[in-house]
């Protein structure tokens, strides 16, 4: 809980969106999520509420100076409080593991030269530092000695830099990217995993191929907008949404490459390449590309393979000239993550059938079989990481993470310790908590709750409509925990596309069974995936074989191709040789889809092991 004072006027977002204080908006300040709560003090210093208040928050909670904060503006001088469970936490869970350690081949080298005097100029001749430089770097032996960019050129020309011992930084296609005084063999590089909900940087040693840091942190991009489409309407709805979507994501990502280099007790002029692993949405918000055409059918990329980037190009405290390298997309909504998961996992060399399956925000479907990859998209939306459920949150501490049914009663986890009560739901308690309902009979396979059921809270039409977890006075915020029948609803429709999905490509495949299930993404690799099978998200188990939760496969495989130029050679092929699989345009897609939001009935989970 945090509490801060403000004056008449004030506001506790830009007007864009924008989050002024940390305060969770995960529907972009628009009102719609409710998650926003704050408490006025005194009330009568608060504006009349406005129609999205109203619908949150009831009249005794509007009189005591409960408001939404994306809301609420100030009439007078007022002191705000705002509760934990309103409070975005900055922690990012799943992404800040080191990669292992990879093969030394990178694609750039560091060549050193001697302090040498300059030539003396001969009468009918002529130099200049940049050729005698060039000449001298060329004598090594090391590849790809040519100056093609400004940038070291400047370097070089400033006083005195040129004839002492000399560091060159050389990219074998590129030529030369950095000129530094002195002789540094520090070799570093970032690999970049640019999510939708989190940004991930791994500082990696080029020559060792070790991950030396590594550094994860929520997209704060998240208070414009909690998926992919919100942050493309906002950049379709305001004239600078561009512009303030990619400085939001640049200052993110610089953060976080400033604290690993610290860390590392390193300095930005170490730093010799980078590689980027994003969506497609955030590769076009990253790169200042308007991502309209995304949104709209046939949702086409502005590019699949971006040209040649460099820190400047996007705005990286780095050495201007560090070259920047940004995975392929395959589609409009299949990215370079997907590829960088798939070079991770080696799923593209699998003799047996794979699945390999992305959950988080977006989804995305991988499928491996005899040589060829196909892959789709899936809308699973924000509520398998906590948005859109009534108490639904991040799974930080106090999070209800596990929901188990056992001897007739519903019991729940909660992460920090058994002493913390809980303040809300993170997306693996939400569907463990549907599955545990499923099975003590409390939902029926159309997802409506039994008013009959112990423990079913029903409306005045004496209809279901609530599970409630933990009453008031059990949970850390005052409030019920409960799951509602909206909370259900979301479930079933993100576990409907995850399973449409994956019937699709093993329809398209001629595939009945597959012989390894790979489960990532900072959602799917951290969740039971005996609940999703319960509920339908996944196939049954005598289908999806072998199961392997993965964390962060996206940020490893970025890794890979960062410190090693075979791997990336190898990223190029995946995206080039994948197949993409446009559901929404197959007449059968609606038919399917409808027909998966049932839950399956309830069966014993026997077959396939949790791999490591």
């Amino acid at each position: 809980m945090i509490t801060f004072k403000v004056q008449a006027g004030a506001a506790l977002t830009d007007g864009a969106g924008s989050n002024l204080h940390g305060i969770r908006m995960d529907c972009g300040g628009r009102g719609i999520c409710g998650k926003c709560r704050i408490i006025g003090n005194p009330p009568a210093h608060l504006a009349p509420p406005t129609e999205a208040e109203r619908n949150h928050l009831d009249r005794a909670e509007l009189e005591a100076g409960h408001r939404l904060a994306c809301q609420t503006r100030f009439v007078g001088p007022a002191e705000v409080t705002v509760p934990d469970a309103s409070l975005d936490p900055a922690a990012a869970v799943g992404k800040d593991r080191l990669p292992p350690v990879v093969e030394p081949d990178p694609e750039v080298l560091r060549c050193f030269l001697d302090r040498a005097a300059p030539p003396q100029i001969l009468e009918g001749t002529a130099t200049g530092l940049l050729e005698w430089v060039a000449r001298r770097a060329s004598a090594t032996g090391v590849p790809g000695v040519r100056f093609a960019h400004l940038s070291p050129v400047q370097q070089l020309s400033r006083p005195a830099v040129a004839e002492q011992d000399l560091t060159l930084v050389v990219h074998r296609r590129r030529g030369v990217t950095a000129a530094w005084p002195g002789r540094r063999p520090r070799s570093l590089g970032v690999a970049l995993d640019v999510g939708t909900t989190t940004l991930a940087a791994y500082l990696c040693d080029l020559t060792t191929g070790r991950t030396v840091a590594g550094l994860a942190a929520l997209n704060p991009q998240r208070g414009i907008g909690e998926d992919v489409i919100s942050r493309i309407a906002h950049c379709d709805g305001h004239p600078d949404g561009l512009e303030a979507l990619q400085d939001l994501v640049r200052g993110g990502l610089n953060r976080l490459m400033g604290v690993c280099l610290t860390r590392a007790g390193a300095s930005a002029e170490d730093v010799d390449a980078v590689t980027v692993a994003a969506n497609p949405t955030m590769t076009h918000l990253l790169a200042g590309l308007h991502p309209h055409a995304i949104g709209v059918s046939p949702y086409l990329p502005a590019a699949r393979s971006l040209p040649s980037m460099t820190a400047a190009d996007l705005g990286f405290d780095l050495s201007p000239g560090t070259p920047v390298e940004v995975f392929p997309l395959v589609s409009g909504f299949v990215g370079g993550d997907t590829v960088a998961a798939v070079l991770a996992d080696g799923t593209h060399r699998c003799d047996e059938a794979t699945l390999l399956v992305d959950i988080g925000t977006n989804g995305e479907i991988v499928l491996a079989c005899g040589g060829s990859l196909w892959a789709t998209s899936c809308a699973t939306g924000p509520a398998l990481e906590g948005a859109r459920i009534s108490c639904g949150m991040r799974a930080v501490p106090g999070a209800v993470d596990r929901v188990t049914f056992a001897s007739g009663r519903i019991r729940y986890h909660v992460m920090g310790g058994p002493d913390r009560p809980p303040l809300g739901l993170c997306g693996s308690g939400i569907i463990d908590a549907v599955w545990a309902l499923r099975r003590a009979g409390a939902l029926g396979r159309d997802g409506r709750f039994d008013p009959g059921c112990p423990g079913v809270v029903c409306d005045a039409d004496g209809l279901g409509c609530r599970f409630v977890l933990a009453t008031p006075e059990r949970s850390g915020s005052g409030a019920e925990i409960a799951v509602t029948q909206r909370d259900v609803r979301q479930v079933q429709l993100a576990k409907a596309a995850v399973a449409v999905g994956i019937a699709f490509l093993m329809n398209r495949a001629g595939v009945r069974r597959v012989a390894r299930t790979v489960l990532t993404g900072a959602f799917g690799a951290r969740f039971d995936w005996r609940s999703a099978v319960g509920i339908g998200m996944l196939p049954a188990t005598g289908v999806i074989g072998t199961v392997q939760p993965r964390d962060n496969l996206a940020g490893v495989g970025a890794v890979m191709a960062l410190i090693n130029r075979r791997r990336a050679r190898q990223a190029r092929r995946i995206q080039s040789g994948m197949q993409f699989v446009e559901m929404a345009g197959d007449p059968s897609f609606n038919e399917h889809f409808v027909t998966a939001l049932a839950f399956p009935e309830p069966a014993a989970l026997d077959g396939p092991d949790q791999g490591g």
